[in-house]
């Protein structure tokens, strides 16, 4: 049965290159497609842990609000409104009970490690030259094990914060622009008390020009120190097993706590948003294509059975059921469709591989080219939807040809 399948699309040389050249392309441009855009999707997702983990705890906004205000005041008149409603915060966002929640995060299974964070505005100067900063007061032992900045590191180290020494790690981009290096001394003030030198222990840089232009990252003492704030921590990242469970846990720990919980997905909704558009497209775009190829065997097929059809009536008349020849049409589109994507498989590698090795002239992350994925579920889904859309493609030409008769043949050619 294979051999008859493949010598009739060998009678067809053209047609079958042609069709298998169809799924070729679709598959090669899922791959090309689904590499770079899951290749971006990981830098991006990796740059958005470093700076909220997978869950992230801080303390609700105190936004002043003008209705609440008016109620408190005016309980029973409802006609008082506001000429100019009154805006702002009550005071600094802040977590109510820190030490609260760190006995409850080591006492959690699903926890693999937390880490306390206060930031604050900063103005960094040397000289003449002043830069304002997002200050990050952290605990390094716990802060290298929720996110990855530690591998950044252009020089120094994390471990070089300690507390009371007054040391700082810099972003690339404040260095640059304060012309400063490691061992140098600059001074800090948040605007709370006046400027104290802080020693730049370390440079940091993420690849993002905007954060490297205004990171800044020291002792969570010496931050509340220098703003005048002890023992106070703003938010808590936090790493789990699974990062599949931080809405579950947001929404969990949320249940039994005035303070705001997100999960990272939830934190980073716009992100999420552009990866569900990102997806539509890339379906849209490689079921266009493949829904054309299937279209191409359909009609090769088609035209085979149409001009096979005296073989069609022999192969019947010398016991061959309508199972064997439904069998025999769908080994041809089944044999298309196999060849046609791993041929797609490997093109559309070894372009992701040229495509990831070339400079682009300009920063992305660390170096200068394409992020690219490689990951299996890729390749697979590639491969598996070109077989799905030969094998649907061949089921109408492969049973018009199972129910042909050679009565029906030899009146169709009278």
């Amino acid at each position: 049965m294979f051999f008859l399948a493949f010598r009739q699309m060998a009678a067809r040389k053209k047609q079958t290159a042609l069709i298998c050249l169809g799924i070729t392309f679709g598959t090669m441009v899922y791959v090309l497609i689904a590499g770079t855009q899951y290749g971006m999707r990981e830098y991006l997702s990796e740059q958005l842990l470093n700076n909220t983990a997978h869950v992230l705890i801080k303390g609700n906004d105190r936004k002043i609000d003008g209705e609440d205000l008016r109620e408190r005041f005016f309980p029973s008149e409802k006609f008082v409104g506001w000429i100019t409603p009154p805006v702002g915060k009550r005071e600094e966002t802040r977590l109510e009970n820190p030490q609260g929640w760190f006995a409850r995060l080591e006492g959690d299974p699903d926890v693999v490690a937390f880490a306390p964070r206060f930031t604050v505005n900063a103005i960094l100067s040397r000289g003449s030259l002043r830069r304002s900063v997002a200050l990050t007061g952290i605990v390094p032992d716990k802060y290298v094990q929720v996110t990855s900045v530690a591998d950044s590191m252009v020089s120094g180290s994390l471990y070089d914060l300690r507390a009371g020494t007054n040391g700082v790690v810099i972003g690339s981009g404040v260095a640059e622009a304060l012309g400063v290096r490691e061992g140098q001394t600059i001074l800090l003030s948040t605007g709370a008390a006046e400027s104290r030198p802080f020693k730049i222990v370390g440079i940091v840089e993420l690849g993002n020009q905007q954060i490297d232009e205004a990171i800044s990252l020291a002792h969570i003492n010496d931050v509340q120190n220098v703003n005048r704030t002890p023992g106070r921590v703003g938010e808590i990242s936090v790493a789990l097993r699974d990062i599949e469970l931080s809405k579950e846990k947001a929404g969990q720990w949320s249940l039994t706590s005035a303070d705001k919980v997100q999960g990272w997905e939830e934190a980073n909704a716009s992100f999420m948003t552009i990866i569900k558009i990102q997806d539509l497209v890339r379906i849209i775009i490689t079921g266009a294509i493949l829904l054309v190829s299937a279209f191409g065997i359909y009609n090769v097929l088609s035209i085979m059975i149409s001009q096979k059809q005296k073989e069609i009536a022999i192969l019947r008349s010398i016991g061959y059921s309508p199972k064997r020849i439904l069998e025999l049409v769908l080994i041809q589109g089944f044999t298309l469709g196999f060849v046609g994507a791993s041929a797609g498989l490997v093109i559309g590698l070894l372009l992701n591989v040229y495509i990831g090795s070339i400079d682009l002239g300009f920063k992305i992350g660390k170096g200068s080219s394409l992020f690219i994925s490689y990951r299996p579920s890729i390749y697979i889904t590639a491969f598996v939807a070109a077989l799905i859309a030969s094998l649907i493609a061949s089921v109408l030409p492969a049973r018009a040809a199972s129910r042909m008769t050679p009565l029906d043949i030899i009146r169709s050619n009278l």
